[in-house]
This record gives structure tokens, C-alpha cells and sequence, in this order.
């Protein structure tokens, strides 16, 4: 995200509409205004501000005129009839204010509801607006839908559209390779991106290899971990792609290779040719096809953690203490 884009996001999170319209005026017309960031600020995040700020009232004269010229050009986007209508119901208003009481009204926004004849809006709602006609002359209000918010149940919360969160798979390759490996190891557990730290005692081994190996057991993860209900690694498994042909990644692969062999810890490769396209369904043909091998990882039994060689009832232990003490 580079920083206009972000000098954006913050004037919103601020409910700073005068700012954030002053900050995208100044952008150069036809710059980045069709990154996904920018329409996700756009065309989400904005909107839900600005219908804060219409049902507030707070909306003030220049804001109102700025976002009338910005609209009007052509150079933001605003699909939402409700919106479009709250700016024109304060326009009159707002232009007398910024221009003066003897200024020329301006032309209110097109709304989609009622569209001037001949104009692709009219064209486009000629039609039902003919065929929802009663017997009384009136017109059924028509509404455009926005694809972005199509499939949106309910209010959309501002703190929603500003989230940070993503996935904890890097890819869909990823995603679907740990549903097949979750599906083919029912009894074990999968996890995505483990750094190796976490499941080697890197210290304990390490010393005795090079700085290297060192340097990168600090930094390397794994692709999913498979581990027992006790959280006790079982094996690795790595999704190789054409990337691992270069030399930096070979070489890099190779020290995970002998790590993972010094903790002695099984490491499966797993390629895919089309990494775009390949679903868990492919990938779980691919580990019933080596059943015979992947077997092996599946523990045959619990191993025992025996801390006492007896367990006693907490009750018992309640009353031999009453009984010492009454000693």
C-alpha cells in the first residue's frame, strides 16, 4: 500500500471527509485509480463514511460542494442511490453558501431512479420502469445493485472494511493442499506456516552446523505441520513449484532438508504442475496414491506421560491431610 493510498485510509478512519476529498484531488487523474486497494477505499469503505455523515447531518457546505465537482467529472465513483440523492438534497444549500446567495444553481447528480431521456441511464431503465408502470400512471422506484456488495447479508460495519487481517495460508495452492492433508489424516492435526522454531529445538542441534544453518532454522518455515493431538510434530510436508528450479531456492531448500533430517523429523515435497488451478481433491488423490508410505506417519499409539504411579481421588487426599493434622 503506498502512502497516498494509506493518507486515505486514515482520513476515513478518522471520519475526516474533508480531508480525505482534499487528498484524492490531489491525486493525478487516472493514477492507480484502478488498484483494488483504492476501489476497496472507494467504493466500500468510503461510502459507509459518507452515510454516517448524511444521517448526522454533518455533512458541511464545501464537503458537499468538493464531492458534487469529484462526482460530477467523473472522478469518483458513487453508485449508491441514497447517497446520491442525500448530496443533492443539500447541494442548493451548500452552493449558496460556497458561491454566494446570487450564484447559478448547479445541475443535480443523475440518480438512478430517474435518468434524462436518450442518456444510457434512461436506455437502461426505459424498459422495466415501463413494465413496473400501474394503472395509475406511477413508476416502481428502481435501484442499482453494486457487485461489490451483492453478496453482503445485513449493515456492513465500518470496522470491518478496515481490517488488516488475512488468511493464514499464502495461497490458494496452500489452502487447498491443507483441506486434502486434514481430510487424509482425520485423527492428526495440520497447521500452515509453522517457523521451524516453534517445533525444533534449534538451539540444541544447531550448534553443531554452520552459521548458515543457523541463520536460516531462525527464519525458515514449513508449509504444514502435521502433529498429534498432544501437539507433538509427526511430519513436514513443503509445496515445491517452479520457483524451487532457481539456484538461491535450491540452496535454501537443501539446509532445510538437513535440518529436518537432523531432528529427524520426516519431510515430504509435494509439486504441483498447475499451481493456479489444482484443487484438494487432486491433492488428496496424490496422498492416497502413497497411502502405503503416509501410513507409516500415523502414530499406532499414545505415548505414555506418566508423572505418578498412582492417581488418587482428590477427596482422599482431602481427609489424609485432616487426619496428619489432627496428629
Amino acid at each position: 500500500m503506498n502512502a497516498t493510498i494509506e493518507n486515505l485510509r486514515i482520513f476515513l478512519e478518522e471520519r475526516d471527509i474533508g480531508g480525505f476529498l482534499a487528498a484524492y484531488e490531489t491525486m493525478v487523474p487516472g493514477a492507480d485509480l484502478r488498484s483494488s486497494q483504492l476501489t476497496k477505499i472507494t467504493q466500500q469503505i468510503f461510502p459507509t463514511v459518507l452515510h454516517e455523515k448524511l444521517t448526522r447531518g454533518a455533512l458541511v457546505a464545501g464537503d458537499t460542494v468538493r464531492l458534487w465537482r469529484l462526482v460530477r467529472c467523473g472522478r469518483l465513483l458513487v453508485v449508491d442511490n441514497d447517497l446520491l440523492e442525500g448530496i443533492n438534497a443539500l447541494l442548493d444549500a451548500a452552493w449558496r453558501e460556497v458561491e454566494g446567495p446570487d450564484a447559478p444553481l448547479p445541475t443535480k447528480l443523475l440518480t438512478y431512479r430517474e435518468a434524462p431521456e436518450g442518456s444510457v441511464q434512461g436506455r437502461r431503465s426505459a424498459r422495466p420502469a415501463a413494465a413496473a408502470a400501474t394503472s395509475q400512471g406511477d413508476v416502481v422506484p428502481m435501484r442499482r445493485i453494486v457487485m461489490a456488495s451483492a453478496f453482503t447479508l445485513g449493515p456492513v460495519h465500518l470496522s470491518d472494511l478496515m481490517t488488516f487481517r488475512k488468511s493464514v495460508c499464502a495461497s490458494s495452492q496452500e489452502r487447498e493442499f491443507l483441506q486434502a492433508v486434514r481430510q487424509f489424516f482425520p485423527s492428526l492435526r495440520a497447521y500452515p506456516n509453522v517457523p521451524l522454531r516453534n517445533f525444533m529445538d534449534v538451539d540444541g542441534f544447531v550448534l553443531r552446523l554452520s552459521d548458515r544453518h543457523r541463520r536460516y532454522s531462525w527464519a525458515a518455515q514449513v508449509d504444514v505441520l502435521l502433529c498429534t493431538e498432544d501437539e507433538d510434530p509427526v511430519a513436514c510436508f513443503e509445496l515445491d513449484s517452479a520457483l524451487h528450479d532457481d539456484d538461491d531456492v535450491r540452496e535454501r531448500d537443501q539446509l532445510k532438508d538437513e535440518l529436518f533430517a537432523l531432528a529427524a523429523i520426516p519431510l515430504l515435497r509435494v509439486r504441483a504442475d498447475d499451481t493456479a488451478n489444482v484443487r484438494a481433491e487432486d491433492f488428496y488423490d496424490l496422498l492416497v496414491a502413497d497411502s502405503e508410505t503416509l501410513d507409516r506417519l500415523r502414530p499406532r499409539r499414545l505415548r505414555p506421560r506418566r508423572n505418578h504411579d498412582m492417581l488418587v481421588p482428590a477427596e482422599v487426599q482431602v481427609r489424609r491431610s485432616a487426619a496428619k493434622a489432627y496428629c
